[in-house]
C-alpha cells in the first residue's frame, strides 16, 4: 500500500517488527521514514543497519554525525567507503585529514564512476600542472551520463548549473583555450550551455518529485499460512529452490494489500504458529537468499535454536546468511 509521506503519522507496525527482528532493510525504510520527522529515531535506525553491515546505513550515519561527532562521522564514512560505497569514498576524497589518503580515495571514487570525483581530481591534477590528466578526467566528468550525482537542489543551485558535467565543461573551457586550442575550447562552451539546461530541468524534476513523493511500504503479517519452512523444507534438494520462489509469489498474491503497491518492494512476515517461527522475506527476495533459505536443515534448526522461546529467521545481505535470532518463551 502506497502513503503520501505527508499523511503518515508512523510508520507501518510490520516494519517496525522486521526491524525489531534484525532485517536492516527494514532498519533502512524505518530511519528514512524519520530522518525528518525524528533525527534521533533515524540515528538508531541507521547505527543498527550500520552495525548489520549496510554500507548506505554507514554512510547516511555518518552524514548525520558530520559537523557534531567528527570522528565517529570520519569512522563510518570510513567502513562505508572500505565496503564499497562510492558517495562515501567520494566523501573520504574531500574530508579526511591525511592528503595522501584523500587523494587515493578521490581517484578510487573516480575511477568507479563517480561524477564530481572525476570533477575533483581534474581540477587538483590541474592544479599540480599535470594538463593531460587534468583534461582526461575533467573530459570523463563532462561526458558522464549517469544521475548518480543528482539531489533535490535549492532552485538558486539550479539556475547557477552546479552539476558536475557543466563546471566540468566550463574548466574545459579553461584549459583548453590556455593552451591555445580555441576552437576546441569554443565547442566545449557550446556544450556548456547544453548540459546547463539538461541539469537545470532533470534537478527541477527530481526536487519536486522528492518533494511530494510516495514511500512505499507493504507489510504483510500472516498467521496460519501455509508452513513455509516447513513446506520448503519438505521438496527434493534440486527443487527446493523453484518451490522457494513458487511459495514466496503464492503468499504475496494472497494480500489485497500487494496489489494496491504500484512500486518498491512487498515485507512478508509469514508466521508459523506450531513450529514458532517466523520468517521474514522480501518480495524481490535475491536467488542467493532462497537457496540458503533452501539448504536450512529445519529440526536442526529448532533444536539449535539460541532459546526456547519463538525463532526468527531474518536474511543479512552483507554476509550472505540467514540470522537467527530467539526471545524467551512466555513465562
Amino acid at each position: 500500500m502506497a502513503f503520501e509521506q505527508s499523511s503518515w503519522e508512523r510508520p507501518d507496525r510490520g516494519l517496525e517488527q522486521a526491524a525489531e527482528f534484525g532485517d536492516s532493510r527494514a532498519m533502512m525504510r524505518l530511519a528514512h521514514f524519520f530522518e525528518r520527522r525524528d533525527p534521533q529515531r533515524a540515528q538508531r535506525w541507521f547505527q543498527d543497519a550500520a552495525e548489520a553491515g549496510e554500507s548506505d546505513a554507514m554512510y547516511r550515519l555518518a552524514e548525520l554525525l558530520a559537523g557534531r561527532e567528527a570522528d565517529q562521522a570520519l569512522h563510518w564514512y570510513r567502513r562505508a567507503a572500505e565496503a564499497g560505497h562510492l558517495q562515501a569514498m567520494y566523501a573520504m576524497g574531500t574530508t579526511c585529514d591525511d592528503a595522501d589518503e584523500r587523494g587515493g580515495w578521490l581517484r578510487h571514487a573516480a575511477e568507479n564512476g563517480h561524477a564530481d570525483a572525476k570533477l575533483e581530481l581534474g581540477r587538483a591534477l590541474r592544479d599540480r600542472d599535470l594538463s593531460q590528466e587534468a583534461e582526461h578526467w575533467l573530459r570523463a566528468a563532462a561526458e558522464d551520463d549517469g544521475e548518480q550525482w543528482i539531489e533535490p537542489r535549492d532552485p538558486a543551485e539550479i539556475d547557477a548549473g552546479l552539476g558536475p558535467r557543466h563546471q566540468a565543461c566550463l574548466e574545459l573551457v579553461t584549459l583548453l583555450a590556455a593552451q591555445g586550442r580555441i576552437d576546441e575550447a569554443g565547442q566545449w562552451r557550446d556544450r556548456a550551455k547544453r548540459v546547463l539546461e539538461w541539469e537545470a530541468n532533470v534537478n527541477r524534476a527530481f526536487y519536486r518529485r522528492s518533494a511530494t513523493g510516495t514511500v512505499v511500504v507493504t507489510a504483510v503479517v500472516a498467521t496460519s499460512v501455509i508452513p513455509f519452512v516447513q513446506a520448503l523444507m519438505s521438496k527434493a534438494a534440486e527443487d527446493a529452490y523453484g518451490q522457494a520462489r513458487a511459495l514466496v509469489q503464492r503468499m504475496l498474491r494472497r494480500s489485497p494489500a500487494q496489489s494496491e503497491a504500484r512500486s518498491g518492494a512487498t515485507l512478508l512476515i509469514a508466521d508459523d504458529p506450531d513450529a514458532h517461527i517466523t520468517l521474514c522475506l522480501w518480495s524481490d527476495v535475491s536467488d542467493e537468499a532462497l537457496r540458503a533459505l533452501a539448504s536450512l536443515n529445519l529440526d536442526e534448526l529448532t533444536a539449535q535454536r539460541p532459546d526456547r522461546g519463538r525463532i526468527r529467521l531474518v536474511w543479512n545481505p552483507a554476509d550472505a546468511r540467514w540470522q537467527i535470532r530467539g526471545d524467551q518463551p512466555d513465562q
